[in-house]
C-alpha cells in the first residue's frame, strides 16, 4: 500500500469516525454522547479555574504599586510564601542604605520593607495581618495596595540608628484590614502584644494587592523593634520610584548580592517561581486528566456496549477490525475535544464568576488570573484525555465485535 493510498483510507476513517459522532452528538445516542462530552466538560473547567486562581495569587508576592517602578530584592529563594514576602533572605543597614538610593539621580522615592504576619487586636478584635514596615519619604504613595501619606516621614523613631527617637504608634490600614478589625480612624490597635498603635488611616479607593490580603502599613523602625529586626537594622526588599530608566544600572550596585526587577519583570518571575502556583497547576492537570478519563471510559464503553448491532453490521459489510478501531478513535478523540472547547469556554466564564464572588465577599480584587491561550490549553488536556482512555476502549470494542484487527 502506498502512502497515498494509507493517507487516503486515514482520511476517509476520520470522516467517517466525525460524521458518526456528529449524528450520534445530535440523533442517535444524545443522551450517553452529551454525558461524556459533559464529563470532560466539568475536568477542564475545573482544570482552568484552578490554575487562574493559582497564577492569580501570584501576582500578590511583592509590594508592588503603580507608583513603585524598581524592586530590589535578595539574592536566592529563601523559605518566603509566593503571598507573602515574609522567612525570606533580607537585606541590613537599610535606614543608610535607603538614603544613599534617594541621592541617586533620577531616583524619585525609595523605601524598604519589611513585612510580617503578626497578630493585630482592636477591640474585641483579634486577626493575623500582615504588617508592612516603610519609611515614608513623602514621594512613595502606596506600598501593598495601602496610602502611606498618613504616616510621619522619615520614621522618626530610628533617629540616629539608635531606635530611640520619638516614638510614633502610627498604622495605615487597608480596605480589608478595617473591615476585618471593625477599626476606623482613630482607633486604637495592639500589634504583637504592643499596645501603643493608632490607626491614622483606613484605606478606601487606592490599588489592592491581589486577593486584598488584610494589611496594616507603619514605620519600618517600629515594626523592626517588635520582630526583632533592629540588629542589623533589617528588610526584605526596596521599593524605588523613578521614571528614569538608566537609573537601574546603580540600583544593581547597591547590595553585592541583589536582583533589580522591573514591575513587569517582577510578576513573570513570581509566576514562574512561585512553588505554589505550580503545584496547584500540577495537581489540577493531574486530577482532570484522572477524572476526565475515568469519566469517558464509563461512559463511552456503555456506548461502544450498546452499539454493538453497528459495529457488527460494519463486520458485515466488509471494513475490517483495524477500520472499526480507528472510527472508534476518532469518536473518542472528536467527543473529548468537544469536551475540552465546551470546558474551556467554561473554565473562562467560572473564572470570571469565581472573581465576581469574590470580589462581592472577600476581596475588592480579582484573585484568578484569565488569558485566551487557556482555551488551547484546555482542548489539549481534553484530547490528551481522549488519548488515556484510546487503550481501554478500543479493548472493549474489539471484545464486542469478537474480532482482531486485520
Amino acid at each position: 500500500m502506498t502512502l497515498r493510498t494509507a493517507l487516503a483510507r486515514w482520511y476517509g476513517v476520520a470522516v467517517v469516525g466525525m460524521r458518526r459522532t456528529l449524528a450520534r452528538t445530535t440523533h442517535t445516542a444524545r443522551q450517553r454522547v452529551r454525558f461524556s462530552v459533559l464529563g470532560v466538560a466539568v475536568a477542564i473547567t475545573l482544570l482552568l479555574v484552578v490554575t487562574g486562581i493559582g497564577m492569580g495569587l501570584t501576582g500578590g508576592a511583592t509590594v508592588q504599586d503603580d507608583d513603585v517602578d524598581y524592586w530590589i530584592v535578595p539574592e536566592g529563594d529563601g523559605a518566603s510564601s509566593p503571598l507573602i514576602s515574609t522567612d525570606a533572605p533580607q537585606f541590613g543597614s537599610v535606614h543608610d542604605t535607603a538614603d544613599t538610593i534617594r541621592a541617586t539621580e533620577g531616583v524619585d522615592s525609595a523605601t524598604p520593607v519589611l513585612s510580617q504576619v503578626l497578630r493585630v487586636t482592636a477591640g474585641n478584635s483579634s486577626e493575623y495581618v500582615l504588617v508592612v514596615g516603610v519609611v515614608n519619604d513623602g514621594g512613595i504613595g502606596q506600598v501593598s495596595g495601602v496610602n502611606v501619606s498618613a504616616l510621619t516621614h522619615h520614621d522618626p523613631y530610628y533617629g540616629d540608628g539608635e531606635y530611640d527617637g520619638e516614638w510614633t504608634g502610627e498604622v495605615a490600614l487597608s480596605r480589608s484590614a478595617g473591615a476585618t478589625l471593625n477599626a476606623a480612624a482613630g482607633d486604637s490597635l495592639s500589634i504583637s502584644g504592643n499596645k501603643s498603635f493608632t490607626v491614622t488611616s483606613v484605606d478606601s479607593d487606592g490599588a489592592r494587592t491581589v486577593g486584598d490580603i488584610p494589611t496594616a502599613v507603619i514605620q519600618l523602625s517600629e515594626l523592626q523593634t517588635l520582630t526583632g529586626a533592629t540588629t542589623h537594622d533589617s528588610a526584605d526588599q526596596f521599593v524605588v520610584g523613578t521614571n528614569d530608566p538608566g537609573v537601574r544600572e546603580e540600583l544593581e550596585d547597591v547590595y553585592p548580592s541583589s536582583t533589580v526587577n522591573s514591575r513587569s519583570e517582577m510578576t513573570a518571575s513570581q509566576a514562574m517561581d512561585s512553588d505554589l502556583s505550580v503545584a496547584l497547576a500540577l495537581t489540577a492537570f493531574v486530577v482532570a486528566i484522572s477524572i476526565g478519563t475515568l469519566f469517558v471510559v464509563t461512559t463511552m464503553g456503555l456506548e461502544l456496549v450498546a452499539d454493538r448491532t453497528q459495529l457488527a453490521t460494519m463486520s458485515a459489510i466488509g471494513l475490517s477490525g483495524r477500520t472499526q478501531l480507528g472510527i472508534v478513535g476518532v469518536q473518542i478523540l472528536a467527543t473529548t475535544a468537544i469536551g475540552g472547547v465546551v470546558g474551556a469556554l467554561g473554565g473562562l466564564a467560572g473564572i470570571r464568576l469565581t472573581n465576581v464572588i469574590a470580589m462581592r465577599t472577600l476581596t475588592s480584587e480579582p484573585i484568578a488570573f484569565s488569558h485566551p491561550v487557556f482555551v488551547l490549553y484546555g482542548v489539549a488536556v481534553a484530547v490528551l484525555i481522549g488519548i488515556c482512555s484510546l487503550p481501554v476502549l478500543l479493548l472493549v470494542t474489539r471484545r464486542v465485535t469478537g474480532g482482531v484487527p486485520q
